[in-house]
């Protein structure tokens, strides 16, 4: 029964493995486009940066609103897996639900700065200010996102979960408050452990299991 229940779902196993590493990659490819200033940079430069390169913002949002499809297919693969394991991880589809929410929301206050014909520096700073909020409630999902993969995983990757949930709430703490050391680790540390989870579906035990399961 599980067997065939595994082969009619795309979502378990090494299949759902992939839509991890392609939620890593549309990442990276975004994160490429551009850089966007933060609340830290005076407003007339805020509002300059968005009226010269609004086209590129807005394809830059697309793509990691994109992303979020590979991710929530990736989320739904972890959570199977752990059923197929015989445990139940309650918090991990929330806790991508808040990280998608969080994306959008991000996404769509860059979006509306970068198609605003005339944004005012005032307007751009005040923008900017929210766009920080809502990317600090980013990265505070994203660690709790993180420690939900890690239920019910060997000791190290829960040692691991923890290490970087610490610096993406340290980063979410921080970064408003103009201390930018962690803007540069805690993405890729999280993209890191991301692609950690997506081997462990790939060639995990439990994974073979279930792939030698699914054969007729």
């Amino acid at each position: 029964m599980i067997g065939r229940a595994a082969a009619r779902f795309p979502l378990g196993g090494r299949k759902g493995a992939w839509w991890g590493v392609a939620f890593v990659i549309l990442l990276l490819v975004s994160a490429a486009m551009v850089s966007l200033p933060t609340a830290a940079e005076p407003g007339d430069r805020i509002a300059a940066f968005y009226s010269a390169h609004h086209q590129v913002i807005v394809w830059q949002q697309i793509v990691g609103t994109l992303a979020l499809l590979p991710f929530l297919a990736f989320a739904a693969a972890l959570s199977r897996w752990a059923r197929m394991d015989g445990r139940r991880n309650r918090w991990l589809m929330p806790a991508a639900g808040l990280v998608a929410l969080a994306t959008v929301a991000t996404s769509l206050v860059a979006v509306a700065m970068a198609l605003m014909p005339d944004l005012s520096p005032a307007l751009a700073h005040q923008l900017t200010v929210i766009e920080d909020l809502a990317d600090s409630v980013l990265f505070a999902s994203l660690a709790g996102f993180v420690l939900a993969t890690s239920t019910g995983a060997p000791a190290w990757v829960r040692a691991l979960a923890v290490l970087v949930a610490i610096a993406s709430l340290a980063r979410a703490v921080l970064s408003p408050l103009g201390v930018t050391v962690l803007d540069v680790a805690a993405p890729p540390a999280v993209l890191a452990f991301l692609l950690l989870m997506s081997g462990r579906l790939l060639f995990g035990p439990a994974a073979g299991r279930h792939s030698v399961e699914a054969l007729p």
